[in-house]
C-alpha cells in the first residue's frame, strides 16, 4: 500500500534520513528493521539473564551460612593446603576428626579455627652449604662406619645430634673428616 507523500524520516537502527512514503515507517530498509529486531530480541534475553543471575545470587546469599560440619576436600581449600597435609594434621591429633565410614571424615568447623590458636612450632630453616668440599677431605658414611666401628643407625644419629653437615653426591653421602673427629674425639 503506498501512497503519494514523501515523507522525511530518520532510521531508528542506524540514525540516516530517508524518504518515506508512508508517516509510520521506521526503517529505510528490511535490512535495518530485521537488525533492529535481532537487537530487541538480544536485550531481552540479556536482560532476562541478568535477572535470573541476581535472583539466584541473592538465593545463595540467604542460604550461606559457614558449615559447621567440613569434609577434609573443603578444609584443604579453606586452607589452601593440600589434602594429604590435612590427613597428616588429624593423624598427629592437631585436628579431631570423625571417620562416618572408610572413605568419609568429617571435621568440625570450630576445630579448625582451633589451628590458628596453638602454639606456633618453630620452623628451624637450615642453610645449604655454598660449596661442597672435595671428597678428599670427606668420609662417606660406610667408610666412617669402617673407621670409628659404628653401625649405621648409631652414624646417623651422631651426625644429627651433632648438627654435622652432610653432603651429598650422587649415590653417596659425605661428612667432612675434621668435623666426625672433632665430634668423636669430644665423645671419648
Amino acid at each position: 500500500m503506498s501512497s503519494n507523500i514523501a515523507v522525511k524520516r530518520i532510521c531508528e537502527y542506524c540514525l540516516n534520513t530517508f524518504i518515506a512514503r508512508t508517516t509510520v515507517t521506521r526503517y529505510c530498509s528490511l535490512k535495518c528493521n530485521r537488525r533492529h529486531l535481532k537487537q530487541k530480541v538480544r536485550d531481552l534475553n540479556i536482560k532476562a539473564s541478568d535477572l535470573e543471575v541476581k535472583q539466584t545470587a541473592a538465593l545463595i546469599e540467604v542460604n550461606k551460612q559457614p558449615a559447621e560440619f567440613l569434609s577434609v576436600k573443603e578444609v584443604s581449600k579453606l586452607l589452601n593446603i593440600c589434602t594429604k597435609t590435612i590427613y597428616n594434621i588429624i593423624y598427629s591429633g592437631r585436628i579431631k576428626a570423625v571417620r562416618l565410614s572408610d572413605r568419609k571424615i568429617i571435621i568440625k568447623r570450630t576445630e579448625v579455627d582451633k589451628i590458628f590458636e596453638q602454639p606456633e612450632i618453630p620452623v628451624i630453616i637450615r642453610e645449604k652449604p655454598k660449596k661442597q668440599p672435595h671428597p678428599r677431605y670427606c668420609y662417606s658414611m660406610g667408610e666412617a662406619q669402617e673407621k670409628f666401628n659404628f653401625s649405621e643407625a648409631a652414624l646417623y644419629a651422631l651426625i644429627k645430634r651433632n648438627n654435622i653437615q652432610k653432603y651429598q653426591s650422587g649415590w653417596y653421602t659425605y661428612v667432612l673428616k675434621s668435623d666426625l673427629e672433632r665430634v668423636i674425639n669430644q665423645n671419648r
